[in-house]
């Protein structure tokens, strides 16, 4: 099957323009950097969310109970 696969491949190539092995390969690429672009995106929300946190807590000095106009006060 020596000789057969290697025709095999090369009318592969010829017609896909790339190997069935090097469209594996480039498949995984595309995975690992998906899993990756998604791990920073995870990383990057999980900062925001601490600092959104962050500033509702002690942000501001605000007065307990209801606000007055400026006005009134």
């Amino acid at each position: 099957m020596g000789l057969f696969g290697t025709i095999l491949d090369q009318l592969r190539r010829r017609l896909l323009g790339v190997s069935p092995e090097e469209l594996r390969y480039t498949f995984e690429d595309v995975r690992n950097e998906l899993r990756a672009t998604r791990a920073e995106l995870k990383a990057e929300i999980a900062d925001l969310r601490r600092e959104v946190e962050a500033s509702h807590r002690g942000g501001e000095d605000r007065v307990k109970g209801p606000e007055l106009p400026v006005a009134e006060a």
